[in-house]
C-alpha cells in the first residue's frame, strides 16, 4: 500500500544521506592526507635547499653561471619526481589489486587502473615538487656566495 511506498522513500533517503556522509568524510580524509604529503614534501626540499646553500654559494664562486645552476636544480626536481613516483606507483597499483582480490570475493574480476588519477597523481608530484624548488630557490636566488661562503652558521 501507500506505506510501505513511504517507508521504502524513507529507506532510500537515508541510504542516499549515508552516502553523501561517507563521501564527504572520505573526500575529507583524503584532502587531510594529501595537504599533509604536500607539507612534508614542502618542508624535505626546502630545509635540503637552505641545508646546501654554502654548496651553493662554493659553485657559484667557481664560476657555476645562473643558467647553469637552474639547470641542476631542474634536473634535481626530476630525480625527485621519478623517484616519489617509482615508488609510489608500484605500491598504489599493488594495493589496487589487493581491494579488488578481496572485493571480489575469490571470483576472478577484472582490474581496473584509473589512468585518468594515476596521470593526476604523477602530474601533482612534479608540481609540488617544481613549486617548492622554485620557492626555495627564491629564498636563496640573491644570496652573496662570499658572505654565505663566511657564515659557518646556516
Amino acid at each position: 500500500g501507500l506505506g510501505d511506498v513511504y517507508k521504502r522513500q524513507e529507506y532510500i533517503n537515508q541510504r542516499k544521506n549515508l552516502l553523501v556522509l561517507i563521501n564527504v568524510f572520505s573526500y575529507g580524509f583524503i584532502t587531510l592526507m594529501a595537504l599533509i604529503c604536500v607539507a612534508n614534501v614542502f618542508n624535505t626540499i626546502s630545509t635540503n635547499v637552505m641545508l646546501r646553500r654554502r654548496e651553493f654559494a662554493m659553485l657559484k664562486s667557481v664560476g657555476m653561471t645562473k643558467k647553469g645552476f637552474y639547470r641542476m636544480m631542474n634536473y634535481e626536481c626530476i630525480l625527485y619526481g621519478i623517484k616519489g613516483v617509482a615508488l609510489g606507483l608500484p605500491v598504489s597499483l599493488a594495493i589496487n589489486l589487493l581491494m579488488a582480490r578481496s572485493i571480489g570475493f575469490g571470483m576472478n574480476i577484472g582490474v581496473l587502473i584509473p589512468w585518468k588519477s594515476v596521470i593526476i597523481a604523477v602530474g601533482s608530484v612534479f608540481l609540488v615538487v617544481f613549486a617548492t624548488m622554485i620557492y626555495s630557490m627564491g629564498k636563496i636566488r640573491n644570496d652573496n656566495p662570499v658572505e654565505t661562503l663566511r657564515n659557518e652558521n646556516l
